[in-house]
């Protein structure tokens, strides 16, 4: 029996979503049945975390279509981050801290110079130089530079602090992170309500939406990430598990671990959504979409597991080094940039994606 979910897709996204179960349905299998561990575990759970990061995306960008860019962009933020954020819980709960404050950062960097980088180098590529509403892509790129100096300013307190209340584990390190996630919480749902507002009147609720795939109703996109959500709790859980197995046979660091491949693996929804948009000219969405997903880091997960520590157990403070900070601001800047004059090109996305190589290059060696 053909299920009408299968059938209201593409032959490509039908076989990806099938891939993704079956993917999915083999980690599980490996680990529970027969016995599997360590880095098979690891590299088997991402390779159905991907598939459904893509599943993921489908379902945000047909959420978006149906709501409009500025609310789409929202969607697509929080859902895409959903695999980044059920991760981070379980490396967080596993006592990963490294790993997940390296998430944080390297999801940050990778949304701005990974993701953007792609999206506006092809779709420059496609069709030159594209154009988009500079006055909204301006105040994203504000809200983006006022959450990361919120969220590195215990970070500065330490550096500049040489009292006992900036040591590691100290009870004032801890409630001043505390006291931080809380506002940008509220910074968080202060921004939602402003979009959520305005975007019936802002010019981004222009462009022509695309309904023709996947061709979802709502119920149906929000039943297939239910399924997908669920999926992601038991791959994540396996693939923090098994960290420690995949560091040791490759000789790597959990913080390049936690900078680079985890937000690579939990991207995927976004760098598909928005190369996509920036594919079919849509750059005003696609730089939305790679925008919102680090604001949602920013404002919303980072915040989100410094109270969740507490809550298990293990308090995590939002306290950087050095190197993700400078590592942060140049990607906050460096997107800004791009947008302040409301046009792109293939260059700039060209340049996005050296800086992040540049970047990555140094979380390698970085001890």
């Amino acid at each position: 029996m053909k299920l009408p979910i299968l059938g209201e897709l593409s032959p490509l996204s039908r076989t990806v979503v099938l891939a993704a179960l079956a993917a999915s349905a083999a980690s599980i299998a490996m680990q529970w049945l027969l016995g599997f561990s360590g880095t098979p575990i690891f590299v088997a759970s991402a390779i159905g975390i991907l598939g459904l990061a893509y599943v993921i995306g489908l379902s945000t960008e047909r959420l978006g279509s149906i709501t409009g860019p500025q609310v789409g962009a929202v969607l697509n933020a929080t859902f895409g981050n959903i695999a980044e954020l059920i991760i981070a819980a379980f490396a967080l709960a596993a006592g990963q801290l490294e790993v997940v404050k390296a998430s944080i950062t390297g999801s940050i960097i990778g949304n701005l110079l990974l993701v953007l980088g792609m999206s506006v180098l092809l779709g420059g590529v496609r069709h030159g130089i594209q154009r988009f509403d500079a006055k909204m892509a301006g105040l994203d790129s504000t809200l983006l530079v006022l959450a990361v100096v919120g969220l590195f300013i215990p970070a500065v307190f330490v550096a500049t602090s040489g009292t006992v209340a900036a040591q590691p584990g100290s009870a004032a390190r801890t409630d001043e992170s505390a006291v931080i996630a809380l506002v940008l919480l509220l910074l968080y749902f202060v921004n939602l309500l402003y979009r959520f507002r305005h975007a019936a009147e802002s010019p981004a609720a222009g462009p022509e939406i695309d309904r023709a795939e996947p061709a979802w109703t709502a119920r149906r996109a929000m039943l297939v990430l239910a399924i997908a959500a669920t999926l992601l709790a038991v791959l994540s859980e396996q693939l923090v598990a098994a960290i420690d197995p995949f560091i040791a046979a490759f000789a790597l660091t959990p913080f390049f671990v936690g900078v680079i491949i985890i937000p690579t693996i939990g991207n995927l929804a976004e760098q598909l959504v928005a190369v996509r948009l920036a594919l079919a000219d849509r750059m005003e969405f696609a730089i939305a979409v790679a925008t919102g997903a680090s604001l949602q880091i920013a404002l919303f997960v980072a915040p989100v597991l410094v109270l969740l520590g507490l809550v298990v157990g293990r308090p995590m403070d939002l306290v950087f080094a050095p190197l993700e900070v400078a590592a942060v601001a140049v990607a906050a800047g460096t997107a800004a940039l791009v947008s302040l004059d409301g046009e792109s090109n293939w260059l700039e996305g060209a340049l996005l994606l050296g800086v992040y190589v540049i970047l990555a290059v140094s979380f390698y060696f970085f001890i």
